[in-house]
């Protein structure tokens, strides 16, 4: 029987490896990606993954939960983050090897191409299952299995703005034109990578 799938609210999308996997020392991970949700979300959804968990107690009859994990880290502001993941290949009761990928949607619901990948920044929507787990009193919990992705609002991989360099707004200072820089190079000059042969 197929796991419940839940969505979760909107939030920021934190170090999606949602194409390649991530990779700890040399060892696969698997798919992953982190969100930040408001704080007031942050606590609701903190609470309904409490409640999925007392209710996941009874197939541990004895068992005791200790500080279980519930895929929640905090950052160094104090803001939660919680992470869903996913095997990249799995094995079908013929012991066939079968490659994951993760779909991803846009707002509208609309499939992306399954080579697109969204970046740190982005305001998304995880659908994912939810697993119990119990190794020891002190190893215990659940794994927020991801399903799959809708993108609110897309920022593209290893894309930065001003602010995350530390730069703000000056009053009075240079504003690029749409065509932001064909003014900063005189016609003599060129730009240091055109034509360079290195």
């Amino acid at each position: 029987m197929r796991n419940k799938i839940f969505t979760t609210p909107k939030g920021v999308a934190w170090y999606p490896h949602l194409r390649t996997p991530e990779t700890f020392e040399g060892s696969e991970i698997g798919y992953t990606i982190k969100v930040m949700f408001d704080t007031e979300t942050a606590l609701k959804f903190q609470q309904h993954l409490e409640a999925e968990l007392e209710k996941a107690k009874a197939a541990f009859p004895g068992k005791n939960f200790k500080n279980p994990f519930l895929g929640a880290s905090e950052d160094n502001d104090g803001n939660l983050m919680f992470k869903f993941k996913a095997n990249t290949s799995f094995k079908t009761k013929a012991g066939d090897i079968i490659h994951r990928t993760i779909p991803i949607y846009d707002s509208t619901g609309k499939p992306l191409d399954e080579k697109a990948d969204i970046g740190t920044g982005s305001v998304v929507r995880v659908a994912y299952s939810i697993f119990p787990y119990y190794k020891s009193a002190q190893t215990n919990g659940l794994s927020l299995r991801l399903e799959a992705v809708q993108v609110i609002e897309y920022k593209a991989p290893y894309s930065k703005d001003a602010e995350s360099y530390g730069f703000g707004t000056e009053e009075g200072g240079y504003v690029a034109d749409e065509d932001n820089n064909s003014d900063l190079f005189p016609p003599d000059e060129v730009a240091a990578d055109e034509g360079a042969d290195f």
